[in-house]
C-alpha cells in the first residue's frame, strides 16, 4: 500500500482573507446606510409637512344644484311663422330657449337685444322652408339643430350656447 498515493489534498486558505472582505461589505453597507439617513433627514429638515384636508362628499344633488347655477336660461322673443308645405298653410307660435354659462348672461343678452329683428327673421326662414316631416318630428330635433345654427352665427360663437330649448311649439292650420 505503499505504493499507492495519497489522494488526500490539502488546500491552504490564505488567512484573513474572509475577514478583510467582510470588513469592507460592512464599511460599504454602513456608508451606505449614513448617506441615507443624511439624506432622508436632510429631505425632513427642508420641506414642511403637507396641511392636512377633509374630502367633502359630493352627492348627485350636489352635482345637480352646482350645474344649475352655472348655467342660465335665456327666453328669445315668441315667433309666429307660416309654412306652406304639401298644399297647405299652416301656422307656427313657438318660443325658443337658449341655456347658456352664467359668465355669458350678458353678453348674450346684449347681443339678443341688438340683434332681435334678425333672430325673428333667420327663425322664420327656417320655419317657412322647412319639410313637414321636420316640423312633426317629436323631438324636433332637426328644427332644433337649424335653429341653433342660425342663433351660433348671428352670435358669433359657436360653444357659447349650451343647449336650446323648445317649450313652446303650436301648429295650426292658417284657414280656422
Amino acid at each position: 500500500m505503499a505504493d499507492q498515493p495519497d489522494n488526500t489534498e490539502v488546500s491552504v486558505a490564505p488567512e484573513g482573507g474572509g475577514k478583510k472582505k467582510l470588513k469592507v461589505m460592512l464599511l460599504i453597507f454602513g456608508l451606505l446606510g449614513l448617506e441615507g439617513g443624511g439624506i432622508f433627514f436632510a429631505t425632513k429638515m427642508m420641506y414642511n409637512k403637507p396641511e392636512e384636508s377633509m374630502a367633502a362628499e359630493v352627492t348627485d344633488e350636489d352635482k345637480l344644484m352646482q350645474s344649475l347655477k352655472d348655467q342660465v336660461e335665456i327666453a328669445l322673443p315668441e315667433l309666429n311663422a307660416y309654412n306652406k308645405r304639401d298644399g297647405r298653410l299652416f301656422l307656427y307660435n313657438l318660443q325658443v330657449t337658449i341655456r347658456v354659462q352664467s359668465d355669458k348672461k350678458d353678453q348674450v343678452e346684449e347681443i339678443i337685444g341688438l340683434r332681435e329683428s334678425t333672430i325673428k327673421d333667420r327663425f322664420n326662414t327656417v320655419i317657412r322652408s322647412a319639410d313637414s316631416k321636420f316640423l312633426n318630428e317629436p323631438e324636433l330635433q332637426t328644427i332644433r339643430r337649424q335653429l341653433r345654427h342660425e342663433l351660433e352665427n348671428i352670435l358669433g360663437d359657436d360653444q357659447m350656447i349650451v343647449e336650446l330649448l323648445i317649450p313652446k311649439f303650436f301648429q295650426s292650420p292658417a284657414n280656422v
